[in-house]
């Protein structure tokens, strides 16, 4: 299954929205279906999206065993925050899907990160 960076984006931006239990976790699926998040994606895409994050250190979380399809979100880790921190504006989003798109056809979440650390970097001058 090819990893959908648009689904990576909106899903740390939902995930973002769920607040820190001190430990606890909540269930991935009741924090989708509470969203209108639901109607952009299926439950295959986030669930794929939800464990490569897991995978990739930008998210808290597991799968229950004793479920199938059925995942437990903890928190976006400090690395999922500088991510989502650089690609969160909708303007420099667009610019470095676009500058990306520009050069190949595809990228990791390390490399849009990094356009997108570069882009803010420009606009400020730095």
């Amino acid at each position: 299954m090819k990893l959908n960076h648009e689904c990576v984006r909106d899903l740390l931006l939902l995930l973002e929205l769920v607040p820190y239990g001190g430990g606890s976790e909540s269930d991935l699926q009741q924090v989708i279906e509470s969203s209108n998040i639901s109607d952009l994606f299926d439950l295959d895409t986030f669930y794929y999206t939800f464990v490569e994050l897991i995978d990739g250190g930008f998210v808290d979380g597991r799968k229950y065993q004793q479920m199938p399809d059925a995942y437990a979100f903890t928190k976006i880790t400090y690395k999922g925050h500088e991510f989502l921190d650089n690609i969160r504006d909708d303007t420099n989003w667009e610019e470095t899907k676009s500058t990306i798109a520009s050069k190949m056809s595809s990228a990791s979440l390390n490399i849009f990160s990094s356009v997108a650390a570069k882009l803010i970097e420009n606009k400020f001058g730095l």
